[in-house]
């Protein structure tokens, strides 16, 4: 296999443009992408093919710029890290 698969969720409708934008910056080209929910909130995850090279700087720098923005926090699974959930940043 020469290719890995990332998965980002989105969560909130609000986030999906803006995660969009953060793809485009990344250079990260959408493969796929299904609609969803979490309870009660719509949900959009996004499927990336990524080069087993490119998988790790990719990675990094789409979570750097999640994590930077002001509006989104973004998590992953607990020993998998190449699913990604995103939600709106919550301010104290």
């Amino acid at each position: 296999m020469d290719h890995e698969e990332l998965r980002v969720t989105v969560v909130g409708t609000e986030n999906f443009h803006v995660m969009e934008d953060v793809f485009n910056e990344v250079g990260l080209t959408i493969v796929d992408w299904k609609n969803g929910t979490l309870g009660n909130l719509k949900t959009r995850r996004y499927d990336f093919y990524l080069k087993n090279e490119e998988v790790v700087e990719k990675r990094k720098s789409l979570m750097n710029l999640i994590n930077n923005c002001m509006r989104l926090t973004g998590m992953y699974v607990y020993g998998d890290w190449m699913r990604i959930y995103v939600f709106k940043h919550l301010v104290d």
